[in-house]
């Protein structure tokens, strides 16, 4: 039995290139997990093959999606079955025997129809319908987070929960970038996961291509939607202990006994131990509360305040600062906000080193109230600076290119003098771009 693939514009590095030849180390791959918040789809054939037993449909997506979650944990991602949704009614899309066609159709109903009901990363299709030649699952190739495209389907061709879990992984790993395995691909001597065809023995295994495809494809096409953990309210299936997924009726999941890393967990009862005060946190250190005085925030400016731990949380204080309009930097400046903003330190962050702050004249050009220069800028209306306003306006740098050099781009605020930058002495900019008195700005 085969994989149908289906390619997308996206192609990985050819030749693959070995694992030395990629920048990081083989031990700091993942430095954390990556979700995909996954919905499973049974069709109506699904239905009429087991009698219209629905529990019984449940029961085997559950099995899967456990199954899955093993077969990932090496490539550090967790599966979690946010929503199930059985066809019982009818098939709402047209479910064919040609493989492409029908995965086609249900990434375009995905896009249309079921993002638009619940959030989530990921949708496969399970179908009893019998594929066009040896086809048992169709997938696109790096098409996570893609709202058509991150889909496949995959036939219900087997009994055995865990030949689909098999199939599923195939076909999301080509959604996480996974080409077919070659020849040179190996994963310990057996049959791997991304094999162009399915074993008498599946593996549960990827092979060396695979972990590096999956990472290029993390690399370049940074899929943002499996960065976030999802909450355990909106994982569906019922909690499974040493998955290393927080679910409902979990304090912790940090796998199994043996596996488990986390001091503060019971890993046999997904429990925190009862002398532990915290788990995680900024002022949190092995499962205790960190004594207080010690510092969790430091001080990033001389306008802000550096905050210490209180001996009572794990979490660090409100972050907190000196009074908005206090002197720093020798009075080239005053406080905003935890920071000193300045025009030459602005200078500095647009054009480099060599930048400093323009003439004063150059500043009068933010009276003409054109697309350029201006003090404020709301849908399509440009109002021009009054004059005591210019040096809140656009900001003007002397530079090798230009003694009067600024920059622009479709951010009304990018290029501009930021807020509580002082414009005069005892004057600083507003929030509305006039140069008011320092004592009454705040």
């Amino acid at each position: 039995k085969m994989c149908g693939v289906t390619q997308t514009n996206w192609e990985s590095d050819e030749p693959i290139k070995k694992a030395s030849q990629l920048n990081f180390h083989p031990h700091q791959r993942y430095n954390h997990y990556n979700y995909v918040e996954l919905i499973i789809v049974a069709d109506y054939k699904m239905v009429t093959r087991n009698n219209g037993n629905l529990d019984e449909i449940r029961t085997k997506i559950y099995e899967i999606v456990n199954n899955v979650n093993v077969i990932c944990r090496y490539l550090y991602i967790r599966i979690a079955l946010v929503a199930i949704e059985i066809w019982s009614n009818g098939d709402l899309i047209n479910v064919e025997s040609a493989a492409n066609v029908t995965l086609d159709s249900f990434g375009t109903w995905r896009e249309k129809d079921l993002l638009k009901r619940k959030s989530h990363d990921n949708a496969q299709l399970l179908t009893a319908i019998d594929f066009n030649g040896l086809t048992i699952g169709i997938a696109y190739v790096a098409s996570m987070c893609d709202p058509k495209r991150s889909v496949g389907v995959v036939q219900d061709y087997s009994l055995s929960s865990f030949v689909l879990a098999v199939i599923m992984a195939h076909e999301m790993g080509h959604n996480l970038g996974m080409d077919h395995d070659t020849g040179s691909c190996s994963c310990g001597g057996y049959s791997c996961i991304m094999s162009p065809g399915m074993s008498h023995q599946p593996s549960k295994l990827f092979s060396d291509c695979s972990y590096i495809q999956y990472w290029v494809f993390i690399m370049k096409q940074k899929p943002q939607c499996i960065l976030n953990e999802p909450l355990r309210t909106d994982i569906v299936s019922p909690p499974v202990c040493g998955n290393e997924l927080l679910e409902m009726g979990e304090e912790c999941d940090c796998g199994s006994p043996r596996n488990c890393r986390n001091p503060c967990c019971d890993a046999t009862t997904c429990k925190l131990h009862p002398w532990v005060e915290c788990e995680s946190g900024e002022c949190c250190g092995q499962c205790r509360f960190i004594k207080a005085g010690n510092v969790c925030r430091p001080q990033r400016s001389e306008c802000d305040i550096a905050e210490s731990c209180t001996g009572q949380s794990a979490q660090c204080p409100t972050d907190d600062f000196h009074k908005n309009g206090q002197p720093c930097l020798s009075n080239y400046g005053y406080c905003y906000n935890g920071n000193c903003p300045i025009m030459h330190h602005q200078c500095y962050a647009l054009f480099g080193s060599g930048a400093i702050v323009a003439q004063d004249g150059c500043f009068k050009f933010n009276d003409r109230g054109d697309k350029f220069f201006y003090c404020r800028k709301e849908n399509v209306i440009i109002t021009p600076c009054a004059q005591e306003d210019v040096k809140c306006g656009r900001l003007f740098c002397h530079t090798k290119k230009s003694e009067c050099d600024f920059d622009y781009s479709v951010d009304p605020d990018y290029g501009m003098v930021d807020h509580g930058t002082k414009c005069e002495e005892g004057k600083v900019c507003n929030s509305n771009r006039q140069c008011v008195d320092v004592t009454t700005a705040y």
